[in-house]
């Protein structure tokens, strides 16, 4: 990561091998401890994307098997990483390997979009506990 770089760098925080055309969900030791909603404008949501690490396509065929990941602002599991394997061999994985790249984006929230319920579930989870929401329009 320089002055000018986009993106953080995401570490493994534990050993893994991923074998040949399988997919792994790598730990990065990484947490949202919290969101300083003062900072964020209003009508925006922040998002932490997960983008992959080129050099690891390129040279091990090593990619994010789910293209681009998202954290929500209210995700509040440890930042894992889905990698999977496309190269022929099995690949491994050290503690301190750079394995994905970590942006932040503001998105802007549709005013129109219900919304409602509470985050249940933690990584690979989209559940959520309905509340009473508005009628569509």
């Amino acid at each position: 990561m320089t002055a000018h770089s986009a993106a953080a760098d995401l570490y493994a925080r534990e050993a893994a091998s991923i074998p040949s055309q399988s997919t792994a969900k790598i730990a990065t030791g990484v947490w949202i401890d919290k969101v300083d909603w003062a900072l964020v404008p209003a009508g925006f949501i922040p998002e932490l994307q997960v983008r992959a690490r080129s050099s690891l396509a390129f040279k091990h065929s090593i990619m994010l098997a789910n293209g681009v990941g998202t954290v929500d602002a209210d995700y509040p599991d440890e930042i894992c990483v889905l990698l999977f394997n496309a190269g022929k061999e099995p690949f491994t994985i050290t503690p301190g390997d750079r394995v994905a790249q970590l942006a932040l984006n503001l998105l802007c929230r549709l005013p129109e979009l219900p919304i409602g319920g509470q985050r249940v579930g933690g990584f690979g989870s989209t559940d959520r506990r309905e509340t009473a929401l508005p009628p569509p329009r």
